[in-house]
């Protein structure tokens, strides 16, 4: 049977925040009609002098098919720096017992960040979750406006060296429990170039080559130190650690045909992630 997350945990986890921050402040954030789960009603109340606010704003989600819903907001506003801004800037309370989904920005985990203008599509944003769960999670796009209703918005998952445009869909990732503050970065523009290597490629420094349900691979410049290999998700298939060993051969996988990830971590630090058709 499904365990069914109570629908009114979300709002306790939304924070009242509102109750944090001064009167002036220059935006409030109320909880929706949908049960209080999402930040939908974030707003601007009408400026005396009528001056224009710009707003390009994005709500991501953070969902499993048993019930979890945890949502956060990205938004460039007018009068926002890219620092800690207290009428902008909201921070979590990590009240919602089975997961949790924020932003960080200056080692702080927000659920709400403002950020400056002009909206650059280099900019990234780091994600960080924690959950009680061992599982798949989803990361989708619950809505946005302004300039970033149409734009592409990627999540790389750092974990898997895997980028997807959340347009096309959520994001489901395989997790454990725990919290994970480095797994994930939003950007506004796709880099191919994040040292993950298509299918077939050979670099000087390593190689990884699947045959015959067996993953060898081989480092010409430095050793091993760990090997890990997971799936398109993100789940972990294989682990291998303390290898020192400059080649390594993985033969007990059990897995469908599929484009597989290896994660290499050499013993002088650098981190290599491949695709291979297992």
């Amino acid at each position: 049977m499904k365990k069914l997350y109570s629908s009114y945990a979300p709002f306790f986890a939304l924070q009242l925040f509102l109750l944090l921050y001064p009167m002036t402040a220059q935006y409030a954030a109320v909880p929706s009609e949908r049960s209080f789960k999402n930040l939908k009603t974030l707003y601007f109340p009408s400026s005396s002098n009528k001056a224009q606010i710009e707003r390009h704003r994005v709500w991501l989600n953070l969902t499993n098919e048993d019930g979890i819903f945890k949502q956060l907001l990205i938004g460039y506003i007018t009068g926002a720096t890219n620092g800690w801004d207290v009428n902008f800037d909201s921070l979590s309370m990590d009240a919602y017992l089975p997961a949790d989904f924020y932003s960080i920005n200056e080692n702080k985990k927000l659920v709400i960040q403002g950020r400056a203008l002009p909206l650059q599509q280099t900019d990234i944003i780091t994600l960080g979750y924690r959950s009680s769960i061992t599982g798949n999670l989803k990361i989708s796009i619950d809505r946005a406006d302004g300039d970033l209703t149409n734009m592409n918005i990627y999540i790389l998952d750092k974990e898997t060296g895997t980028i997807h445009n959340l347009r096309n869909g959520g994001y489901t990732f395989s997790t454990q429990k725990g919290r994970f503050d480095n797994r994930f970065e939003i950007r506004y523009q796709e880099n191919k170039n994040l040292g993950l290597d298509e299918p077939g490629t050979i670099t000087q420094e390593l190689t990884v080559v699947s045959r015959n349900n067996i993953i060898t691979i081989n480092s010409r410049d430095a050793l091993l130190k760990e090997v890990s290999v997971f799936d398109i998700t993100g789940k972990l298939l294989h682990s291998s650690q303390k290898i020192d060993a400059s080649n390594l051969e993985i033969n007990n996988i059990q897995a469908e045909a599929q484009i597989l990830l290896v994660k290499t971590i050499l013993e002088n630090g650098k981190t290599i992630t491949k695709k291979v058709i297992f």
